[in-house]
């Protein structure tokens, strides 16, 4: 029912979208019998044409060296077009000629000119002279065409018209459009057209044209990214395109060591299990100038390399990476080095960030005195126990009387200055270029001790020679990190009423220390010696092989090895608090783990393209790929420490109890054979099929390979005559639709083999014993998902008005889930990998962008914008396999914590909040009244009463935004809005009620004051505030999470280049950003429990030397 209505909806937009470009038509149409009149007196007639083609809606072309010191004078009241053009163009050696509404401006030719028969040719190069091959040239009418060599030459069969209209079309480049004026050789300059680049598909295999495409695709240029922020391209992204979610972390908030979890249309994955080198199983694809990357390489990569991103979304976009792709993939192109002098390019940028603490909402030191006094935590039936806790009280009433009211959030955070620069020298000349790039990213958090240090380098190498092209890619990364060593929820739980310092100006161990309460300081154990870093290496070198033996066709082999190392390395010193009941002889510890990695990737494609007959474009590739990565990790614990600076691990007393160092090694090996093919039919009727055998060491014996496949097919309604003839202005409008079966190979290759672990700390006489570690599956198939997708794109009222729209519903059968060993193999704790069951996600993304002013020759253009998501999934299949999820959910772990509201049942969504309904607080009793599944109320909670209380997942989540350029100046905004979805806010759950005798040494939410039950007749939204029993998770505790924010604000100047040269440079640009400024939400919950949000402003300096 709800598919019918969305595919009602687009047919209803389609049709809404036609009603609104029409009448453009009837104008141009009314046009024509409108009489033209034009006065000017010593004007130039390039300005007069140009005012002809604005007003009266005429296409004039001419090679503008025949106009050039033209002026003329003429007077022209209500006359016809050929009359106008005749009094303009006499005396001046020019003729036209009309067809409709184009003009076309030549030369009146010599009679001996007009009687040569030439045969044209011609060369096609870049600006910086560079040949261009595979330009398609055409004349006006389409009757006679030539497509450029690998050298750019070009010839025409048969000689041409005088006065022929000549179009020069190239992806990536702005059209040329040149009058043959009876040369015999023509030398053609293209430009690079940074809007066309969003024209072209980079799949990271082949490029396409979009109007040729069937997939669902965005791309994104350099400057678009740019525009949102200069954090990193993850944070361009998600604010760019509706599908690309990054779920807000609300444990780790801004911390910038912590990788961001990201999904493109939903998961295909039921549970997202890590293992100790695996990815996230729903984590997109990342393909870094054609080979596989990493999230944390994407992560760091400088925002300045990055020439246009393309996210894949769909099966005919993403089918050539076969079984990786159910997740999406992101395809990331750097920019080339241009031939020429020697340019200097420097980016740098300052950065200013400070912590959001705008969602805590705690007590302060008379509150919280209070609340203790009221929950009866100075109460005791022991007359000597009642004395000594009468002083406590007293002694801290004391305190805060005269003043004390410790803000403990303060002391962990600092104001973030952190700064990022870019150098890239480029140049080169005729068959060789080159690109050096060094950068800089100093991260410093808004918590102390956090930090975060890139330093990267690049080398580009492109050769030409004849038919063959080498490219070759080095590239390093290197990061050191640093993480506080006392968790922000430390400092959030300290009372207010203690104080940081004693009398003497010290800071203490203890905050409180007696029978009743053992306080730590957060400070004290902050300024132990303490720490928590961590170091990464990346070192990459890619290299491509390009033979181009026609125009036609192109043969490419690549291969690319990529070593990472990274390790962290942790001290807590003796002296912390947490060691205060603890063995001296174990006091302190060390951890150390290490892991390693060698990616090997090679690849050959063989790719064709032609037009046939001027109406058959067709397209083919094929190729195959293998690669193999060698992973390994190992690590270990060290406890024991005498105090002082010895931190190193030779200081250690020894391991752990029952501890011993780690290793774990793991190898993968893949390989693929793919075909594409793409046929289009005078650019109308499209086809797209694809087809890729795949093969994985990651599966199964006997399921080592499976054929993956995608179809796609389109029609571009625009290029219809009945609606090009009918509709003005229109550019795009293509309807699509796709279906495939892409996979998942985000597992291990353990989850197939059965392991076995040496137990060092049990020998016998036969030497180590051994014991199940992981129980393999030799059985386990491939998790391939059915990916069905109907879509648009629509550009209309000459390019002011954009649309784009898709609908999903993928079906992902059977699912590869991870469920717990039973204790009778020995291994209870570990979980073995099974299929069973299948996930359904269906949904839909939308775009749109309106320029009310567009004047982009003028450089001045003002355009809103908006995107929207909404996606669900249901689960079916499973049974009861999972209860023991659904069990660990409700009882929590050993000491009843961590408890959750997901529950997994078939025809359910995993993203569901499940919860007991709850008719509120008693006035009466101030307990809670629970309302069963049959409607009666009860004060009994039972599980068996769990229902549906709503979703995490919004309903619709999205984007809203404008831009603005008036010529050098810009500016744009971005407001993310977040509605329809439901949070279980543990605030009020663990902050409000739960707070048993033992959590009252922390602080806790003001509403646990003034919100609980007190007395008979209070109508309280929380129960009886002497109840310190454990509440269960009710729907009193799920709220609606509607939220705005102000995602990106930039601000931008581009100097005109005549003001640049005066500084010494050939272009500067200047911008300022905001990000994260202010949030509105529904529901009032901590955010950044263990690390806070944060905003930020940024400046950011652009210049070319």
């Amino acid at each position: 029912m709800r598919e019918r209505f969305i595919l009602q909806g687009l047919v209803m937009l389609i049709a809404f979208t036609l009603s609104l470009a029409t009448p453009f038509k009837a104008h141009a149409q009314s046009g024509q019998k409108e009489r033209i009149t034009i006065m000017v007196k010593q004007k130039p007639l390039e300005e007069v044409l140009k005012k002809l083609s604005k007003e009266y809606n005429y296409q004039l072309f001419y090679n503008n060296s025949l106009v050039k010191g033209i002026r003329v004078s003429v007077s022209i009241q209500k006359a016809g077009i050929n009359q106008t053009m005749d009094v303009l163009l006499a005396g001046t050696g020019l003729q036209y000629s009309i067809k409709e509404k184009t003009i076309v401006i030549t030369t009146i030719p010599s009679r001996n000119t007009a009687k040569e028969k030439k045969l044209l040719s011609g060369h096609v190069v870049d600006k910086e002279g560079r040949a261009i091959p595979g330009v398609n040239i055409f004349t006006g009418d389409k009757t006679q065409g030539a497509v450029s060599d690998i050298d750019g030459n070009f010839a025409f069969a048969s000689p041409l018209k005088h006065g022929t209209l000549l179009n020069f079309t190239s992806i990536g480049m702005k059209p040329q459009h040149i009058v043959y004026g009876g040369e015999s050789t023509l030398k053609i300059v293209m430009v690079e057209d940074v809007n066309e680049l969003e024209a072209v598909v980079v799949t990271g295999v082949v490029n396409k044209k979009r109007e040729s495409f069937t997939g669902s695709a965005s791309t994104f240029t350099a400057d678009e990214l740019k525009a949102v922020g200069t954090q990193n391209v993850i944070s361009s992204l998600k604010t760019l395109d509706p599908a690309f979610n990054v779920l807000e972390s609300g444990e780790f908030g801004s911390d910038p060591n912590r990788m961001p979890d990201i999904e493109i249309r939903g998961k295909s994955s039921l549970i997202s299990t890590r293992d100790e080198l695996a990815e996230d199983p729903n984590q997109p694809l990342f393909i870094l100038d054609g080979f596989e990357s990493s999230l944390e390489a994407i992560y760091n990569l400088d925002m300045n390399r990055v020439a246009s991103i393309t996210i894949l979304k769909d099966a005919a976009s993403t089918a050539i990476y076969g079984s990786k792709a159910s997740n999406g993939v992101v395809v990331v192109e750097t920019v080339r080095p241009k031939s020429g002098k020697l340019h200097l390019t420097y980016n740098g940028s300052a950065n200013i960030s400070w912590a959001d603490l705008s969602s805590y909402n705690l007590m302060n030191a008379s509150e919280k005195l209070r609340f203790e006094q009221m929950v009866g935590r100075y109460t005791s039936s022991t007359p000597s126990q009642q004395i000594e806790l009468d002083q406590l009280y007293n002694n801290k009433l004391a305190d805060v009387a005269r003043g004390v009211d410790t803000y403990w959030l303060a002391e962990p955070l600092r104001t973030g200055i952190n700064h990022r620069h870019s150098l890239y020298a480029e140049g080169g000349e005729g068959a060789f270029q080159f690109g050096l790039g060094l950068s800089y990213n100093g991260i410093t958090g808004v918590m102390k001790e956090s930090k975060r240090d890139n330093l990267s380098g690049n080398i580009d190498l492109t050769y030409r020679l004849n038919k063959l092209q080498f490219v070759n890619k080095f590239s390093m990364d290197n990061t050191a990190s640093g993480n506080p060593i006392v968790g922000f929820s430390e400092y959030a739980g300290a009372n207010p009423y203690y104080m940081k310092y004693n009398e003497n100006g010290e800071v203490e161990r203890w905050l409180e220390y007696n029978d009743y309460v053992e306080a730590g300081n957060p400070l004290y154990n902050a300024a132990q010696n303490s720490y928590n870093k961590g170091k990464s290496l990346s070192i990459s070198d890619k290299f491509i092989m390009e033979y181009t033996p026609i125009a036609a066709m192109k043969i490419r082999a690549r291969f690319g090895i990529t070593h990472t190392n990274s390790n962290t390395e942790a001290f807590t010193s003796p002296l912390d608090s947490d060691y205060s009941k603890v063995d001296f002889t174990k006091r302190g510890s060390y951890n150390y783990g290490e892991t390693e990695s060698n990616k090997y990737e090679g690849e050959l494609t063989v790719t064709y393209g032609k037009t046939f007959n001027k109406a058959h474009l067709v397209n083919i590739a094929a190729g195959g790929y293998l690669s193999q990565l060698d992973s390994k990790s190992h690590g270990y614990a060290a406890v024991g420490f005498p105090v002082g600076d010895f931190t190193l691990p030779s200081f250690a007393n020894g391991y752990p109890d029952n501890g011993s160092p780690s290793y774990y090694e793991n190898t993968s090996r893949s390989v693929s054979a793919y075909a594409i093919g793409n046929y289009a039919f005078n650019n109308r009727y499209l086809l797209d099929f694809s087809y890729r055998v795949n093969g994985s060491s990651v599966f199964g014996t006997d399921k080592h390979y499976i054929g993956t496949w995608a179809v796609g097919l389109a029609w571009n309604l625009h290029n219809e005559k009945f609606v090009s003839d009918n509709i003005d202005g229109i550019s795009m409008f293509k309807i699509r639709a796709s279906i495939g079966n892409p996979g998942n190979q985000n597992f291990s290759s353990s989850s197939t083999i059965t392991t076995f672990r040496y137990n060092f700390n049990s020998f016998n006489y036969f030497g180590m014993t051994t014991s199940l570690a992981q129980l393999g599956n030799p059985d386990l198939e491939w998790q391939t998902t059915i990916d069905r997708n109907i879509g648009f794109d629509i550009t209309i009222l000459n390019d002011r008005l954009t649309l784009t729209g898709d609908y999903y519903y993928k079906t992902t059968d059977p699912l590869l889930i991870g469920i717990d060993m039973p204790a009778s193999t020995g291994a209870t704790g570990n979980i073995i990998y099974k299929n069973f069951g299948k996930q359904t996600t269906k949904g839909f993304n939308a775009q749109a962008t309106y320029y009310i002013i567009r004047q982009m020759d003028k450089r001045f253009w003002w355009s809103v914008r908006g995107t929207l998501r909404h996606g669900s999934s249901e689960l079916n299949g499973i049974g009861n396999r999972l209860e023991s999820f659904n069990t660990s959910g409700r009882e929590g772990d050993q000491n009843g914590q961590n408890k959750s509201t997901k529950r997994y049942f078939d025809g359910a969504d995993p993203d569901a909040i499940w919860a007991v309904r709850s008719a509120g607080i008693d006035p009466a009793t101030g307990r809670e009244i629970f309302i069963k599944k049959n409607g009666e109320l009860t004060y009994d909670f039972s599980y068996d009463d769990e229902v549906i209380i709503g979703s995490s997942r919004p309903k619709v989540e999205g984007v809203l935004g404008s831009s603005f350029s008036w010529k050098g100046f810009s500016m744009n905004f971005d407001f993310r809005y977040r509605m329809g979805g439901y949070s279980f806010n543990s605030v009020l759950y663990n902050k409000v009620e739960n707070i048993t005798t033992s959590q009252l040494k922390y602080n806790q939410d003001k509403r646990a004051l003034y919100d609980r039950w007190q007395k008979p007749g209070d109508i309280a939204k929380f129960k009886n505030i002497a109840d310190s029993q454990s509440t269960p998770m009710s729907s009193r505790f799920v709220q609606k999470d509607n939220t705005l924010t102000l995602e990106s604000l930039r601000v931008g100047y581009e100097f005109k280049p005549e003001i640049a040269r005066k500084v010494g440079v050939s272009s500067l640009r200047l911008n300022a950003y905001m990000n994260d400024i202010f949030r509105i939400s529904s529901i009032k919950q901590e955010r950044g429990t263990s690390y806070p949000f944060s905003r930020s402003v940024s400046f950011n300096l652009s210049l070319t030397l």
